[in-house]
């Protein structure tokens, strides 16, 4: 029995798992000690070009125009801008990206997702004339990434948690990190009011009035928002 492979099957399953939970991080190294467990075995290569391409779709651009959401294409693309990057350069790692990617081959989370996004830069980069006009935000605009991730607000409807997610995770199927079940990454329009004197918020779902404990992102929590009686 060819127990490194058996153990590199087993660390990406946890690799999926984490993936699922948008652990982006978690999913990464475990996808690293796979390969580095059984370098033949496909999938870890899979869940990196996932986590690789959603990080950086994670980092807009403020650039110089009407949208400071713009995602960095070449960073998407895994391809540094400043080097001036030729249409050969530019199909080459499209296809190497849309081959990993590609939902008809990879059938770990968020591949739909990585896909869309290799090919939404595929589609801006090997067109001369959207490129240019690309590159011009470039030359005039803030070079540096935003600080803060352009985020939304969903809630798991189960259990009633309240979750900040980068925005490229709107209408993708998330999995709650409380009860472990999958729901529609729907954006709430607004938070529910606060509680005055605590970092707590009231909503009724239904006839039940809730209470939920504010963890921001920018606080250095990781998004959720916790029940309380």
């Amino acid at each position: 029995m060819n127990t490194g492979k058996s153990e590199a099957e087993q660390l990406l399953e946890i690799g999926e798992e984490l993936l699922q939970k948008r652990d982006l991080k978690g999913s990464r190294e475990i996808a690293v000690l796979a390969q580095e467990t059984d370098p033949l075995l496909e999938g870890s290569d899979q869940i990196i070009a996932i986590v690789d391409v959603l990080e950086a779709a994670e980092k807009p651009l403020n650039l110089n125009n009407n949208n400071s959401n713009n995602l960095d294409w070449y960073a998407i693309l895994q391809i540094d801008r400043n080097y001036s990057p030729d249409l050969n350069l530019i199909k080459k790692q499209y296809r190497t990206l849309a081959l990993l990617l590609h939902p008809d081959k990879n059938r770990f989370s968020f591949a739909k997702l990585a896909f869309r996004l290799v090919s939404d830069a595929w589609a801006v980069l090997s067109d001369s004339a959207r490129k240019a006009e690309y590159d011009k935000g470039f030359e005039f605009g803030d070079k540096s990434l935003e600080n803060g991730r352009v985020s939304f607000w969903t809630v798991c409807p189960y259990c009633y948690h309240l979750y900040e997610y980068s925005r490229v995770y709107e209408s993708c199927c998330l999995m709650c990190q409380n009860c472990n079940k999958s729901f529609h990454g729907v954006s709430i329009s607004a938070l529910p009011p606060i509680v005055p004197g605590q970092e707590a918020y009231y909503v009724s779902w239904g006839m039940f009035p809730m209470g939920f404990v504010f963890e921001s992102l920018e606080n250095g929590g990781d998004g959720s928002v916790s029940a309380t009686p």
